[in-house]
């Protein structure tokens, strides 16, 4: 239950999610946060896409991939992305942090940017589903809208890192950018939205 309400402080209150997060079991609850995560994206987005035989509006780059399993495909594959994108944008911080001589402690890492993850993609699961409802049809509008949903991300993480890690604002910035560029090419790559 302390974990739900260390999501929902991650709505509201971003300085107060990251010291929350200081002394909180790493890297276990990033990994439980990334998990939730992508079930909730998984059992609510790409299942009732798959039952309803739906096919991506921008065709698959992974050519293996029929575009009329591709959503029951993403039901499965999900986890897998989110757990890669995960660690692969908190070990391209932590690298670059020791690269730079600061201490980082990876663990923390993990913890901040899946907390984060999760708190922003409950939101955007919500927003998918309202475009839904509201019989949004501009794609384009769809991205550009998690753009802008994504900036709480940024907040986040640059709170979680000045928190956890002590680094300036500035460099948890860049970090936070890092973390943002090395992420969305799998979700670029793969990911697709049945809205």
């Amino acid at each position: 239950m302390y974990f739900l309400r260390i999501c929902l402080l991650g709505c509201y209150h971003p300085i107060q999610f990251a010291e929350t997060l200081k002394d909180k079991p790493a890297p276990h609850w990033g990994f439980y946060a990334q998990l939730l995560r992508s079930m909730i994206e998984a059992l609510l987005l790409y299942l009732p896409a798959a039952l309803l035989r739906k096919t991506p509006p921008v065709p698959s780059y992974l050519t293996f991939i029929p575009s009329e399993n591709y959503f029951a495909v993403l039901v499965w594959l999900t986890p897998l992305i989110f757990l890669a994108q995960w660690l692969l944008g908190a070990g391209v911080a932590h690298l670059f942090l020791r690269m730079k001589g600061i201490p980082s402690d990876i663990d923390q890492v993990l913890n901040i940017t899946g907390m984060a993850s999760l708190v922003v993609s409950v939101v955007l699961v919500g927003w998918d589903w309202l475009w839904f409802l509201v019989g949004g049809t501009n794609r384009y509008v769809l991205v550009f809208s998690h753009l802008l949903i994504d900036i709480w991300w940024f907040v986040l993480l640059v709170c979680g890192l000045i928190r956890l890690l002590g680094v300036s604002w500035r460099l948890a910035l860049i970090v936070s950018f890092l973390v943002f560029t090395v992420a969305i090419p799998l979700t670029v790559v793969i990911m697709r939205s049945p809205f």
